[in-house]
Formats: structure tokens, sequence, C-alpha cells
């Protein structure tokens, strides 16, 4: 099982690309496609400054783990401001 830890990038964004892009099926906390599974677990937001930022991570398992978790890395890559 591979885990990633993502901050502040919404859920329902991550699943619709899990969906849209992967052929995903949503049910639950889970989506599921061809070799992969990715589990959605919240996790505790992070104060930085007077914000809190959602933290969310994702557990990704199957024949396929290693495609799914580069495919959500560079989605959830986001530049600096």
């Amino acid at each position: 099982m591979e885990r990633l830890e993502v901050r502040n990038v919404e859920t329902a964004l991550i699943v619709g690309y899990l969906v849209a892009e992967l052929g995903g099926v949503q049910a639950g906390d889970t989506v599921a496609g061809p070799g992969w599974t990715v589990r959605v677990v919240p996790g505790e937001a992070v104060r930085v400054g007077s914000m809190r930022v959602p933290v969310v991570v994702y557990e990704v398992e199957g024949e396929r783990e290693a495609e799914v978790a580069a495919f959500l890395r560079r989605k959830t890559m986001r530049g600096g401001g």
C-alpha cells in the first residue's frame, strides 16, 4: 500500500480525476478501478498561521498501485504563490 498525504486540495476534485480519467467508481470513502483501489482517509487539519489547512490521506492499493500513486502525485502538485 502506498499512502499519499495531500493538503489543501478538495477531495471531490481528486475523486473526480480518478473517476473521469482512470475509470474508477466511487463507493463511500473508496474509489476503485481496474487493478487499483484508493481509500480516502480524512486527516487532522494543520494550522498555518491563522489558517487551518485540510489534510487528506489517499491509500492506494492494487496491481496498478505505482501507476495510480504517480497519477495522484501529478494531479495534486500545486505551484506556490
